[in-house]
C-alpha cells in the first residue's frame, strides 16, 4: 500500500521495518528458488516515509510460482505472521500476490508480496533492485502501470471470518491515514465497519478505531488486536 502523503516522523516504525526487511532480504538471497527481488511501491520509488508499508517484487522460476506464493513459504523476517490473504487479483494474469500482517516488537507491519514468473519478469522503472541472479531487464513502465496492464486474475472469495480478519488487519492502515491526515481516513474506517464521518477530528477517528478493535475478539487473533491498539497508541503519541 503506497503512501498518499507523508506523516510526521515515527522512528520506531521505520526501525522495525528496516530490521524486518534486512532479515527477509537475507532469507530471500539464500533461497535458490528466488531469481531476484526488488522493492516496489513507495519504498522502491524513494517516496516512503516512516509510516510506509513494504511492497516486495519477487521473481521465481516459473514452476515454483504457486508453491512460493503460499503464505507459509514466504520468509517472515524478524516478525511473527499474524494474517495473510491471497491478493492475486491485484496483479496481471499469471502473477501471484500475498498481502500479510506481521507482528514485530508488538507492532503490526503490513507487507504486500508480488510474485512473478522469471520468463515474464522485468524490473519496473520505479523499483529498487535488491539482488538479481539472472540479469533481468529494466521495464519502461512503472510498477503501478505493470500491475494495471492486461487481464487480472479472479479475486479469491473470502468467507465472513476472512473478511473480518482483513478488517482487523486494516485498522493500523486506517491509523496510518490518520497520522498522515489523509482524506482517505473516513472511507477506510467505513470499510472496517465504522461510521463514515469525513472531516472528523483525528482524535475522534482514533476513538472509533479503538472501539472497533473491541469487536474482533471472536476471531481469536489476540496478537493482531493487541498490535492494533499499540499502533493507535503510537499514532496518538506522535500527533499529540
Amino acid at each position: 500500500m503506497s503512501a498518499d502523503n507523508h506523516g510526521p516522523p515515527a522512528p520506531r516504525l521505520a526501525g522495525i521495518r528496516s530490521r524486518w526487511l534486512s532479515a527477509t532480504t537475507a532469507a530471500l538471497h539464500g533461497d535458490p528458488v528466488v531469481a531476484g527481488a526488488a522493492l516496489v511501491g513507495s519504498l522502491g520509488a524513494g517516496q516512503a516515509d516512516d509510516w510506509s508499508d513494504i511492497d516486495l517484487l519477487i521473481v521465481v522460476d516459473d514452476v515454483s510460482i504457486d508453491d512460493y506464493a503460499a503464505p507459509g513459504r514466504l520468509p517472515c523476517g524478524t516478525g511473527k505472521p499474524a494474517v495473510a490473504f491471497d491478493a492475486r487479483h491485484n496483479g496481471p494474469r499469471g502473477t501471484r500476490a500475498v498481502s500479510g500482517q506481521y507482528l514485530v516488537d508488538g507492532l503490526p507491519l503490513w507487507v504486500d508480496w508480488h510474485i512473478h514468473r522469471l520468463s515474464q519478469a522485468n524490473w519496473p522503472a520505479d523499483s529498487t533492485v535488491i539482488f538479481d541472479r539472472r540479469g533481468l531487464g529494466r521495464d519502461s513502465a512503472t510498477f503501478s502501470e505493470l500491475l494495471n496492464a492486461g487481464e487480472h486474475e479472479q479475486a479469491t472469495a473470502k468467507g465472513p471470518a476472512d473478511h473480518r480478519a482483513l478488517q482487523l488487519a486494516l485498522v493500523p492502515i486506517a491509523g496510518k491515514r490518520i497520522a498522515r491526515r489523509s482524506p482517505e481516513t473516513a472511507p477506510m474506517i467505513a470499510f472496517i465497519g465504522g461510521p463514515y464521518v469525513p472531516g472528523a477530528p483525528w482524535k475522534d477517528h482514533l476513538a472509533t478505531l479503538r472501539q472497533l478493535l473491541g469487536g474482533f475478539a471472536a476471531l481469536r487473533l489476540p496478537g493482531s488486536v493487541a498490535a492494533g491498539h499499540a499502533y493507535l497508541d503510537l499514532v496518538e503519541e506522535t500527533l499529540g
